[in-house]
């Protein structure tokens, strides 16, 4: 085999198992959210509501996702039917709607993010905290030349839900949710937000 033709053949057992590796990874949160009433989509909305300060936009959880904003719309609909999130328009603006996190969602949230927390910390486990430098440099220059083939509009959206202060940020407001690092057998079930301080009651939308 000639030295292109392995360079090639590298480049594509790479490229397939990073989308492997995804695949198996959003394959195991979607289990976990489902012993927890909850879609991955779902999930991830409600992480977003945790992690952008109030007012919390559609537009904003789009921008999280990936997605445009009348997918996170709909699903915006869906969660607010299910009663695990709110929406109100008692903006300046009232064409914005606000979402909230309900009781049911706050719950569901933090009973779903320890068992994440888990698998996550299960899985990169078997690397060292060199490797995994390692891996999130390899990664970063991967992501940088994927949005070379995105255009200047879509690369800021694209872009904004993985830049590493956002997940930083994140992480450190989902914290509070995460087990502490002991034994399986000694670890809570689940630990208990801080309460939300109360607000003036706003118009729900409809």
């Amino acid at each position: 085999m000639s030295a292109e033709l392995k360079d090639k053949s590298a480049d594509l057992k790479a490229w397939m198992l990073m989308h492997r590796i995804r695949d198996l990874g959003y394959l195991l949160h979607d289990r976990i959210c489902a012993e927890h009433g909850l879609t991955v989509e779902q999930y991830t909305v409600l992480s977003a509501i945790k992690y952008f300060d109030d007012p919390v936009l559609v537009g904003d959880v789009a921008r999280w996702m990936g997605h445009k904003v009348n997918s996170a719309s709909m699903i915006a609909d869906r969660m607010f039917e299910a009663g695990l999130v709110d929406r109100f328009r008692d903006l300046p603006d009232r064409r914005n709607v606000r979402l909230t996190i309900t009781g049911k969602g706050e719950k569901a949230l933090e009973q779903a993010t320890p068992d994440m927390w888990r698998l996550i910390e299960d899985t990169m486990s078997a690397l060292s905290a060199e490797d995994k430098t390692t891996l999130l440099n390899l990664l970063e220059k991967v992501r940088v030349s994927e949005l070379q083939h995105y255009s200047p509009d879509d690369v800021r959206t694209v872009s904004s839900a993985y830049e590493t202060a956002d997940l930083s940020r994140l992480t450190e407001r989902l914290a509070k949710y995460a087990p502490a690092r002991t034994s399986v057998a000694n670890r809570p079930d689940a630990l208990s937000p801080g309460s939300a301080a109360p607000s003036p009651r706003p118009t729900r939308a409809r």
